[in-house]
């Protein structure tokens, strides 16, 4: 199996948990996309494209806010495309089409696109360089393209404290800042570093926080281990005797956490924008 097919087969597995969860998904990404939204400065009848777009988000939302607009949504998952176009049909969004298409070789031509963004994708692209100059390439001159990406690992201990027990569980650091992945990008200036690369202009970088809130623990854990990938590549291959003590670990350490019984967590993400 070549690379592409591997990593499609990924994101078509994670589908089915991304549609379990896609409430809590939905809330803690929400105003992530928001603010992508808002900075891309569009117009009622813009032609906007949202890459990496899974489930559909934010890109069924800029479809539904400017009804005279036009949204591509692109991901490299069949099934992930899937469960956009059946979320846009159940919100009666008739704006918004999806392609199946690798970002390093999208099917459009140069300058097409009013506005380009892709909310916390950019982190998996195999070759951010190549995506990122292709996502360039097709935005028209003088339009935006907004990326957002995870901000500091010890800023989101969601996933934190579970990468940190199955380090003490197995002795080995589960996180790499140096291949693509959850938190690849999550350095302050990483992607201005990018955008001034690829010949973007007007560059701004900005910190987002945010609250998500869980249940009970049981929620935290199953969440965790089926949606974040950086949790659910770590996790991968360990016996279920390890993973049950990564478990009693984290249950241990979120006791800070609680609230009345539910959990909460502080998020932190880096939004970039940048005109071409």
């Amino acid at each position: 199996m070549d690379t592409l097919s591997s990593i499609q087969g990924q994101w078509n597995e994670l589908s089915e948990s991304r549609d379990h969860w896609d409430k809590i998904v939905n809330a803690l990404l929400r105003p992530i996309g928001m603010r992508m939204i808002k900075s891309l400065q569009l117009t009622p009848a813009s032609v906007v494209l949202d890459v990496a777009t899974g489930t559909g988000e934010p890109g069924l939302t800029v479809a539904e806010m400017f009804p005279a607009s036009l949204v591509t949504g692109l991901d490299i998952s069949e099934k992930m495309l899937q469960l956009a176009a059946k979320n846009g049909h159940d919100r009666r969004v008739t704006n918004f089409l999806t392609c199946l298409s690798d970002v390093v070789s999208m099917p459009f031509e140069d300058d097409h696109f009013d506005a380009v963004l892709c909310r916390n994708g950019v982190m998996f692209f195999n070759d951010i360089g190549v995506g990122l100059r292709e996502m360039r390439r097709v935005l028209k001159k003088g339009c935006l393209m907004t990326i957002s990406t995870w901000g500091l690992l010890d800023k989101n201990l969601w996933v934190a404290m579970v990468l940190d027990a199955a380090r003490e569980v197995t002795g080995r650091k589960m996180h790499n800042n140096h291949v693509p992945g959850m938190f690849y990008c999550m350095e302050p200036g990483f992607m201005t570093d990018w955008y001034e690369a690829i010949g973007m202009h007007e560059i701004r970088e900005d910190e987002l926080t945010g609250i998500i809130e869980f249940n009970s623990a049981d929620e935290h854990w199953n969440y965790v281990t089926s949606v974040s990938a950086a949790v659910v590549n770590a996790l991968a291959g360990l016996s279920e005797e390890q993973r049950e003590q990564i478990r009693e670990i984290v249950k241990e350490k979120i006791t800070t956490h609680i609230v009345r019984e539910k959990l909460y967590f502080q998020w932190t993400t880096r939004i970039t924008s940048g005109v071409k």
